[in-house]
């Protein structure tokens, strides 16, 4: 399935013709394989939604009536992501995966039904184990009831397929709300998982994290082993899957719509071909510091000739007073957070687009998790400020049984990482305290998710927790109750974007 969807993005940049013949043969193959050896092993059976999605792919580039055939026989085998009050497992990925099955099949069925299952698979499982910042939900490897603090955390390629499964329920329905919670890990979760050169990542990262060793933390933690630690060799399915992120990331900036027009859903500085119209080739440019800035200027490019189409821009929900103006004036008013905003005209080479979503400071409150309360300035949470210090170890003592190490691989280059915190984190946040303290223009060039180069700055009071500690398995306590005694002195503290801490707190236990 992996090596299906690789040959896809390899025939969407080359063409190559045998892609197609190679994967007609092998869904043709497929269809003889019988019923009792489809798809019947945990992994593929919980997975089957992935070679669904190829099936769909393809059909659409053949219309070859087969692979209709094959659909159904895939959804039938596939592990049952319908069902209103359960999982087919609790496994975060096989969640964050398997979620886009029901949908995927609505594109062969029709049937709203399969597209709210495919909701109710999000809801559910953000119901119970996510009410957390960032996007996921606390399920370390396997959610477990009793375990939903915001300690509790995510597998890297739990953020990976998420924002997969985001990008492709976008596809399918165009509704907003999936490009928001992309952005969410994207820019808030994913980051964070691993060393700012991406050299080294860690299988587990969570909301409130104040260690990161190479200790075993279970049952603290679903995971038995040194699953904190930013290491470059062990916990292989996450150092293949978490590379498929960005890329796809970035695949699902621009987007045809139905009425062969252009949609900016996610936003980043790009440059896209596209065709509109009676399939005229115009190129999109887009630039923009976003999500660290709140401008995005679009240029339309239409090689010298009169362009008529429809472009649709994403108005995200956290905004007010959201602006646009085309070359230089004011053309839509009345913007509508969480929609999208149409411009339909006639595009002449070198407009403009411009628009502006302004960022305040809001806050969210987790009624499960004690009523703490995270902070979000636009699309991004902040964290708590933690001095970070970082311990390198010997990746070849700290590497479990998967690392499967390249014989001759200098590991003196690929050291692991460890990260302690060297001041206190276990505050109490007086929520309405936070203001922004500074302001600095993104270095091109330059991870911004992290500590030293992160553009923004927050500040505010807080009152530490005395009893908030380490627990008996060497993680961040749980959230104290709200009527904790707390110190008597306020402290100044910072918040940056939580994607830039590798140690964090961003759900807070607050202090009038």
């Amino acid at each position: 399935m992996i090596a299906l969807w690789i040959l896809q993005s390899y025939y969407e940049y080359t063409g190559d013709a045998r892609v197609i013949d190679f994967m007609t043969r092998y869904f043709h193959f497929e269809l003889s394989v019988p019923d009792e050896h489809f798809l019947k092993t945990y992994w593929e059976n919980s997975r089957g939604g992935d070679n669904l999605w190829s099936v769909a792919w393809l059909y659409n580039r053949t219309g070859d009536s087969k692979l209709l055939e094959l659909a159904e026989k895939i959804h039938r085998n596939t592990a049952n992501w319908t069902k209103a009050t359960e999982l087919p497992n609790w496994h975060n990925v096989n969640v964050a995966q398997g979620c886009r099955e029901p949908a995927t099949y609505y594109l062969f069925t029709g049937d709203p039904k399969m597209v709210d299952a495919s909701y109710n698979v999000q809801s559910l499982v953000r119901r119970t184990f996510g009410q957390v910042p960032g996007g996921m939900f606390g399920a370390d490897e396997n959610a477990r009831m009793g375990f939903f603090d915001p300690r509790q955390g995510t597998e890297t390629c739990g953020f990976a397929e998420q924002m997969a499964s985001d990008e492709i329920m976008l596809l399918i329905t165009g509704d907003p709300y999936w490009a928001e919670n992309c952005e969410d890990i994207a820019f808030n979760s994913y980051p964070a998982a691993f060393m700012p050169d991406y050299k080294a990542l860690r299988y587990i990262t969570a909301p409130n994290m104040v260690r990161s060793d190479s200790e075993n933390h279970k049952p603290g933690i679903d995971n038995d082993g040194p699953f904190l630690a930013m290491n470059p060799f062990s916990s292989r399915c996450c150092q293949h899957n978490h590379g498929f992120a960005w890329p796809y990331y970035a695949e699902h900036l621009m987007l045809a719509t139905p009425d062969n027009g252009a949609a900016a859903v996610l936003f980043s500085t790009c440059e896209a071909r596209m065709k509109v119209s009676e399939g005229k080739e115009i190129v999109i440019k887009e630039e923009t510091d976003y999500p660290f800035d709140t401008q995005i200027r679009f240029t339309v490019g239409t090689n010298e000739v009169a362009v008529n189409f429809p472009f649709y821009i994403r108005i995200p929900s956290w905004t007010r007073n959201a602006s646009l103006k085309v070359n230089g004036k004011s053309v839509v008013t009345g913007l509508e957070p969480g929609k999208y905003a149409c411009i339909d005209r006639e595009w002449k080479d070198g407009d403009r687009v411009e628009v502006d979503f302004p960022m305040e400071i809001s806050f969210r409150t987790w009624q499960v998790n004690k009523n703490s309360v995270s902070v979000d300035y636009g699309p991004l949470t902040l964290s708590l400020r933690i001095s970070e210090k970082y311990v390198k170890k010997n990746s070849t003592e700290t590497a479990i049984w998967d690392s499967k190490w390249q014989e001759g691989a200098d590991a003196s280059q690929w050291p692991t990482y460890e990260i302690y915190a060297e001041s206190p984190w276990n505050y109490a946040l007086q929520v309405e305290s936070v203001k922004l303290k500074e302001r600095r223009a993104l270095k091109p060039g330059v991870n911004p998710f992290t500590q030293a180069d992160v553009p923004l700055v927050f500040e505010a009071r807080g009152k530490q927790v005395p009893d908030w500690k380490i627990d008996e398995y060497k993680l961040c306590g749980v959230l104290p109750y709200e009527n904790a005694a707390k110190s008597d002195v306020y402290e100044t503290v910072e918040l940056i974007p939580m994607g830039a801490a590798r140690l964090r707190i961003s759900a807070f236990p607050t202090c009038q």
